[in-house]
C-alpha cells in the first residue's frame, strides 16, 4: 500500500509541475522499481494462488480416494456379512437335507422289518396248513354202515326235501352259531362255500367258519381260516375284523412278534376302520401277555 500511495503522490507532482527535471528522473526511476516490484509482487501471488489451487485440488482427491476407499471397505463388510448369512443358510440346508435322508433311512428300515417280519408270519401260517394237512381226520360213518348197524329198516314213500336257496342256508348256519353249536355251524358254512364259493355272502361265510375255530381255542385252525378270508376276499368289509382276530390268535399261542406284526399292518392297510383304532390300543398294552378274551363286535349283516 505504501508503495502504490507513492505511485499516487509522484503522478499528482508530476501533474503539478512542482518537481524539476533531476527530481523527474529520480521520480521516474522509483516509478518503474516500483511497477517492478509491483509485477514481481503480482507474480508471486499468482503463483502462491497456484499452489494453493493444486493443494487443494490434490486434497479434494486425497479425499475422493478415501470416501472411495471407505466406500470399499464398507461393501467388503457388507459381503462378508452376506457370505456368513449364506453359510449360516446353506448350514441350515445341508442340516435339513440330513435329516431328510435320515429319516428317509429309519423309514425305509422299518419298512424292510415288517416286510421281513411279515414273511416270518407267511412262514408260520405255511407250517400251520402243512400241520393240519397232516392231521388224519377219521371218516364219518357212511349212510350204509349207520342202517346196517341198525337192521333192516323199511323203505318208507317220503317226498324229496325242498330245496334252499343260499339266503336260507346262510341264516339256517348262522342260526346254528349264534346258538353255539360250533361245528355244526361251521360244516353248514363249509357246505354252503362248495355250492356258492364267490357269491355276495361267501366272504361272511369263511369268516364265521374262523370265528368257529377261535370259539373253539383252536387258534391254529382259527389263523389259517381268517388267512383263507383274506387272501381270497381282499375287498371284504370283514378283512379288518379277520386280520384283528388273527392277531388275538397269535398271541393267545404266545408269538407276541407276529401279533405286533399283524396289528401294524391292519392300522397301515384300514387306518380309519373302528378295528384299526382296536389295534392301536392293543399296540399301547402290548407288555400285557394275557390275551383278550372279550369278542370283536361281529357283523352279523347278511348282505
Amino acid at each position: 500500500m505504501k508503495r502504490f500511495s507513492g505511485v499516487f503522490l509522484l503522478l499528482i507532482l508530476l501533474i503539478s509541475g512542482c518537481a524539476s527535471t533531476d527530481e523527474y528522473q529520480s521520480l521516474r526511476a522509483e516509478l518503474n522499481q516500483l511497477k517492478s516490484d509491483y509485477y514481481r509482487d503480482v507474480r508471486d501471488l499468482k503463483e502462491r494462488l497456484r499452489l494453493i489451487e493444486a493443494t487443494t485440488a490434490k486434497a479434494a482427491r486425497q479425499d475422493t480416494i478415501t470416501g472411495l476407499r471407505e466406500s470399499q471397505e464398507s461393501i467388503l463388510n457388507q459381503v462378508n456379512d452376506l457370505r456368513k448369512e449364506v453359510q449360516l443358510i446353506q448350514g441350515r440346508l445341508d442340516e435339513g437335507n440330513y435329516k431328510t435322508e435320515k429319516d428317509l433311512r429309519d423309514a425305509s428300515t422299518e419298512r424292510d422289518l415288517l416286510r421281513a417280519e411279515l414273511s416270518e408270519v407267511r412262514t408260520s401260517l405255511s407250517e400251520l396248513e402243512k400241520k393240519v394237512a397232516s392231521l388224519s381226520v377219521p371218516p364219518k360213518p357212511s349212510n350204509t354202515e349207520q342202517a346196517s348197524g341198525e337192521g333192516t329198516a323199511t323203505p318208507t314213500t317220503s317226498q324229496p326235501p325242498a330245496v334252499k336257496g343260499p339266503e336260507e342256508r346262510y341264516q339256517e348256519a348262522l342260526g346254528l352259531f349264534n346258538s353255539g353249536k360250533w361245528k355244526e355251524a361251521r360244516d353248514a358254512f363249509e357246505a354252503f362255500l362248495e355250492d356258492y364259493p364267490s357269491m355276495e355272502l361267501s366272504d361272511n361265510a369263511q369268516f364265521w367258519i374262523a370265528e368257529s375255530y377261535y370259539k373253539e381255542n383252536n387258534y391254529e385252525d382259527a389263523i389259517l381260516a381268517y388267512e383263507r378270508l383274506i387272501k381270497k376276499f381282499p375287498k371284504s368289509d370283514k378283512v379288518p375284523g379277520a386280520m384283528l382276530k388273527q392277531a388275538y390268535a397269535f398271541r393267545a399261542l404266545g408269538d407276541q412278534n407276529t401279533t405286533q406284526v399283524i396289528l401294524k399292518t391292519l392300522k397301515e392297510r384300514f387306518p380309519d376302520s373302528r378295528e384299526a383304532a382296536i389295534a392301536d390300543k392293543e399296540l399301547g398294552k402290548a407288555d400285557k401277555p394275557a390275551p383278550p378274551q372279550g369278542e370283536v363286535k361281529e357283523d352279523k349283516k347278511t348282505e
